[in-house]
């Protein structure tokens, strides 16, 4: 498992994480950008998963930061939340950790260490 990809296993059923998930987004600011049903996309190709949710999301505001210091950092941009129903009443939550995403863009550290903030702001359950 990658270093910076952080996860924990929540004794909830799938449905009230991603319920809960998409409202702390936008409560702490943030734009849901996009939401990939992973688990409807590969049904359509005959491949039965378990329900596996990634939500997109970002904030406007750290673009220009990301923009005037090094672009290149667009590529671990959006953030991303992925749900995965372990059974009916457990669900596995993970995440990339964006001050260790983002540390070799040569950003300022503020930023990233504000954005793992408000993310754990948003995973507090």
């Amino acid at each position: 498992m990658k270093a910076h990809v952080s996860h924990q296993t929540l004794p909830l059923p799938f449905g009230q994480v991603y319920k809960t998930l998409k409202q702390r987004i936008t409560e702490q600011g943030f734009l849901l950008l996009h939401e990939i049903d992973t688990q409807a996309i590969v049904a359509k190709h005959g491949v039965s998963i378990a329900p596996l949710r990634q939500l997109l999301f970002f904030e406007p505001k750290y673009i220009a930061q990301i923009m005037e210091n090094d672009p290149l950092a667009i590529n671990d941009i959006p953030l991303k939340l992925v749900l995965h129903q372990l059974d009916e009443t457990t669900t596995q939550l993970s995440f990339k950790n964006p001050v260790h995403s983002l540390q070799d863009y040569g950003l300022k550290p503020e930023m990233a260490a504000e954005l793992l903030e408000r993310v754990q702001g948003i995973l507090s359950f």
